[in-house]
C-alpha cells in the first residue's frame, strides 16, 4: 500500500499516523506519517482456537494478539499496526484496541515508557495519577478534568527519556474513558456522553480542559490505593518501594516479559524511580473524597516548589 491509500492523518504519543480508516478522537497530523494503522489481513498464525484471547511474537521486534469476538491484531518494529475484525466485532468495537493494546507494545517498541494512568498539569506541575482497578483513579482524574485541569493523556502516560535522562510525558489524545458509574458521579448522568463501541457501559469523555500537545517534564507521580480508614491521607514514598510502585503500575506489563524485554525495562524504571518524586494517596473505601484527595495532591506539589 502507498500514502495514498491512507486517507486519514493524526498525531497521538508524539508521532504522526496515518490510517486507512477513521480514529475519532486523535488530533490532526502535523507532517509526513511515520506510524501506519490499517485495516486488513494479519499476515501472522496467533495459536490457540479462534474464540480465545492469545499472544504470540513475531520476528524483527513484532507482536500479534487476538481478543475473541473482536480480532486479531499485529503491531510491528514501532511502525504499524494491523486489524483484522472477526465478523462478530461490533463497528468500531476494534479500535479500542488499536489506542490501547496496540499503542501500548508500539510505544514499547519505540522505546518509550507507557504507564497505566492519567498526565496532567495541576498547581504548576506535571503529573500521573495511576493506581490499580477500582482503587478510583479514574473518578479522581475526571473531578480533575471537570475542575478545567489540562490534560496530556488518559489510560496510558507515554514518557520519553531524553538526553540527561530526564522523563517527558508526551500527549496522547483529548479523550477520557470512563465506567457509567463513574460518569454519573462527576457529570450527573451519561446522556450526553457516547458509549464506547464494544464494552458496556463504558463512555468516552472530551477534556473540559485545555489539552496540552507539548511533551512536559514529569514533576511526580502519585499512586491511588484504598484503606478501610475515615482519612485521606498523602504521604511521599522513598527508598526501593518507588521502583516497586512504578513497576506495578506500568500499562500491560505482561507483554513487556511475554516480548523478552524484562532487562532493560527494569533498567529504565530504575533511572526513573531514582529521580522521581513518588507519592501514595490513601482514600477511604466507601465515601465520596475526591476533593480531600486533591488538596493532598496540590499540597505535597506546593510542597515541591518550596526551597
Amino acid at each position: 500500500m502507498s500514502d495514498h491509500d491512507f486517507e486519514f492523518r493524526y498525531k497521538a504519543f508524539g508521532f504522526n499516523i496515518a490510517s486507512n480508516f477513521l480514529l475519532e478522537g486523535l488530533l490532526p497530523a502535523e507532517g509526513p506519517p511515520e506510524v501506519y494503522i490499517r485495516e486488513g489481513k494479519v499476515p501472522v498464525e496467533v495459536p490457540g482456537p479462534q474464540d480465545s484471547h492469545a499472544y504470540t511474537v513475531v520476528e524483527n521486534d513484532g507482536f500479534a494478539f487476538r481478543v475473541k469476538d473482536i480480532g486479531t491484531f499485529l503491531v510491528l518494529d514501532g511502525k504499524q499496526i494491523i486489524a483484522e475484525k472477526s465478523e462478530d466485532c461490533e463497528p468500531e468495537a476494534h479500535v479500542l484496541f488499536i489506542l490501547g493494546t496496540c499503542m501500548g507494545v508500539l510505544l514499547m517498541q519505540r522505546g518509550l515508557l507507557p504507564v497505566h494512568g492519567s498526565a496532567l498539569a495541576l498547581a504548576g506541575k506535571h503529573i500521573i495519577i495511576t493506581g490499580q482497578s477500582g482503587a478510583g483513579k479514574s473518578t479522581l482524574a475526571a473531578a480533575l478534568n471537570r475542575r478545567g485541569c489540562s490534560f496530556l493523556a488518559d489510560d496510558i502516560a507515554a514518557l520519553q527519556e531524553d538526553e540527561r535522562g530526564e522523563s517527558w510525558i508526551v500527549p496522547s489524545f483529548p479523550r477520557q474513558k470512563l465506567w457509567r458509574d463513574t460518569a454519573e458521579k462527576i457529570f450527573g448522568s451519561v446522556d450526553s456522553l457516547n458509549r464506547i463501541p464494544g464494552v458496556r457501559d463504558k463512555y468516552h469523555v472530551q477534556m473540559d480542559g485545555e489539552f496540552i500537545k507539548a511533551p512536559k517534564r514529569l514533576d511526580a507521580l502519585f499512586e491511588l490505593t484504598t484503606h478501610p480508614g475515615s482519612e485521606v491521607a498523602v504521604s511521599e514514598i522513598k527508598g526501593p518501594e518507588k521502583l516497586m510502585v512504578i513497576l506495578r503500575n506500568i500499562y500491560r506489563p505482561e507483554i513487556i516479559e511475554f516480548m523478552g524485554k524484562q532487562s532493560e525495562h527494569f533498567i529504565r524504571c530504575s533511572r526513573l524511580a531514582s529521580s522521581l518524586p513518588v507519592f501514595h494517596i490513601e482514600r477511604p473505601e466507601a465515601g465520596f473524597t475526591v476533593d480531600e484527595q486533591i488538596k493532598g495532591i496540590i499540597h505535597r506539589l506546593k510542597q515541591l516548589s518550596s526551597p
